[in-house]
């Protein structure tokens, strides 16, 4: 039953804050004789989910006597500022604490959590991971590669395609073959179901049934024989095929953290894997961690090749462009700030704070989040304190360095000498660039890096783990024509707050600009203003020599 017309404005706010946290600034009603528009204000950046929240609630609110639609407009700045109530004490009001609590609460993403609000990224990837083709998706931990599964998953759900869901990291024990059945086992489960609401005594459902239970007894049977598993391979791909070109659905299959399987096994897994799905409307779409991925081996040939069996999709937004990584993830926090009540992230934190906690991030999402939820605890203990400060945000930093080791050890699960060689990779680097150059940022070589590819391995290993992370790709040398060199950063968490000692140069943002200064001096800083006032600042940082790393041996 329709709730009456004089609640309709309390119940619209009420759907729009419990389907979307979005807030509704202001209600105007327009009553005509035929139908009433409810004009409803908004936050811009509400604008598009309030859109979706609104058309789906026109059958709501509507009557057999009048019809009544829901408008969305874009609320005017005047009314933004008014509605959003004061934080007189900053950092010390109950929200600031609320935004701290909810962020530890929602900043990692899984398929029976998403994400609090899916923050669309201008390169488009919700698109591309949607179509289909199969797709690895890469980007370091907390990049946002689970959300984006878990997006995509909605939408196409809502679209009517067929999907299953995996998270490997249940499966890391497991061997390729079994690994390969617990997926088969949740796709030929997805297809009984379906097929049953259509028509369970056809063909094709009795080759599904067939097909769930040979893997179920084959899953019950503790130890696997190859052979069967690889004859089971054609029954399957037979069985999707038909499924799917007789009912018309689409077929998605979600396989999220593939990289804690074992390495050398994760090619003969992705073979066996597209030989089941094979000539079908069925796609794969994997996340992982690049250094800790081997999606092809060319001898003898098993795996996804990319370009031809699937497209990559790398998610991580660098420092390269400051200004585009400051905006993605102020909007991300902003989305968490209004589910609070804080309209303004700048009610919380300084502007210098916002920018720092780029740097630190290093533009993870994820990272980000935490640290800004850290930085606000650390905040809130200092006396009379209404904003986060820089210092709270480096504090914040610093606390997280362990956090990441753990996570390196972690690795070690799955690729133990992996792992060992980028912890030691890591004091050589922080070695090189606090005791010898005093420098927080460094180059490599465009050749060093093509004439040594297992060393430079290293050096990617250290950035997808965030503890190191590219500024440019790029750089031209001002001496030599037609060389050029990348330019890193060490983490902030390696020098930040007790670690930082005088006199280290230190690449930091100001209003989304690169800035060179030199700690605890008074030196002058050096704003990139100009993209060739930039390049002379990174052109200064010293030139790491990959032969470094060669006492860690090979990975």
């Amino acid at each position: 039953m329709n709730p009456p017309i004089s609640n309709i404005p309390g119940f619209l706010r009420k759907e729009f804050r419990e389907r979307g946290g979005i807030e509704i600034l202001e209600i105007s009603v327009r009553a005509y004789p035929d139908e009433t528009n409810f004009i409803v204000f908004v936050d811009e950046d509400d604008l598009p989910a309030a859109a979706q929240i609104g058309n789906s609630l026109d059958e709501v609110i509507s009557t057999a006597a009048s019809r009544a639609f829901v408008i969305v407009r874009k609320a005017p700045k005047e009314l933004v500022r008014a509605s959003a109530a004061p934080l007189s004490a900053g950092v010390q009001d109950s929200r600031a604490t609320d935004l701290s609590r909810l962020i530890s609460a929602r900043s990692r993403v899984s398929e029976a959590q998403p994400s609090l609000s899916y923050v669309r990224d201008v390169e488009f990837n919700l698109t591309a991971v949607t179509a289909s083709r199969h797709h690895l998706i890469f980007g370091r931990r907390g990049a946002g590669k689970t959300a984006l599964l878990v997006e995509a998953k909605r939408q196409l759900t809502a679209e009517g395609a067929l999907s299953c869901w995996i998270n490997m990291q249940t499966l890391r024990h497991e061997s390729p073959d079994r690994v390969f059945l617990y997926v088969l086992e949740e796709i030929a489960e997805a297809i009984v179901t379906k097929q049953q609401q259509i028509k369970p005594e056809s063909m094709i459902s009795v080759m599904a049934v067939e097909l769930y239970e040979i893997v179920r007894r084959l899953l019950g049977s503790g130890d696997v024989d190859n052979r069967e598993v690889m004859r089971l391979i054609p029954q399957a791909q037979r069985t999707i095929h038909r499924f799917l070109e007789m009912s018309g659905l689409r077929l998605y299959v979600f396989l999220d953290d593939f990289y804690y399987l074992p390495r050398n096994e994760q090619p003969r897994i992705l073979d066996m894997l597209h030989g089941a799905v094979r000539d079908c409307n069925a796609w794969l779409k994997i996340a992982s961690i690049r250094h800790l991925t081997r999606w092809f081996q060319s001898s003898p040939p098993l795996g996804l090749q990319t370009m031809h069996d699937a497209d990559l999709i790398d998610l991580d937004v660098t420092l390269q462009d400051p200004q585009r990584a400051k905006t993605f993830l102020e909007n991300i926090l902003l989305q968490y700030a209004k589910h609070v009540g804080v309209a303004y992230l700048g009610r919380l934190f300084h502007a210098a704070a916002l920018d720092r906690l780029v740097l630190a991030s290093g533009a993870v999402p994820r990272d980000y989040l935490v640290l800004a939820g850290s930085a606000i605890a650390k905040a809130q203990r200092r006396q009379n304190a209404k904003l986060v400060g820089v210092q709270d945000v480096n504090q914040a930093a610093g606390d997280a360095a362990q956090v990441k080791l753990q996570e390196l050890e972690d690795d070690m699960a799955a690729d133990v000498a992996s792992a060992t060689r980028t912890i030691s990779g890591l004091k050589v680097v922080r070695d090189f660039c606090l005791e010898e150059t005093s420098f927080t940022y460094f180059l490599v070589s465009y050749r060093d890096k093509e004439d040594n590819p297992h060393l430079y391995s290293v050096i990617t290993d250290l950035l997808d783990v965030r503890m190191i992370h590219l500024i440019d790709a790029g750089v031209s040398d001002a001496h030599a024509a037609g060389r050029r060199s990348e330019v890193y950063m060490l983490d902030l968490s390696q020098f930040s707050g007790s670690r930082l000692k005088q006199g280290i140069q230190v690449l930091d943002f100001s209003g989304g600009k690169i800035v060179s200064r030199k700690t605890r001096t008074t030196d002058t800083a050096k704003t990139g203003n100009t993209p060739r006032q930039v390049i002379a600042i990174l052109r200064a940082g010293p030139t790491f020599d990959l032969e470094r790393l060669s006492a860690l041996g090979s990975a």
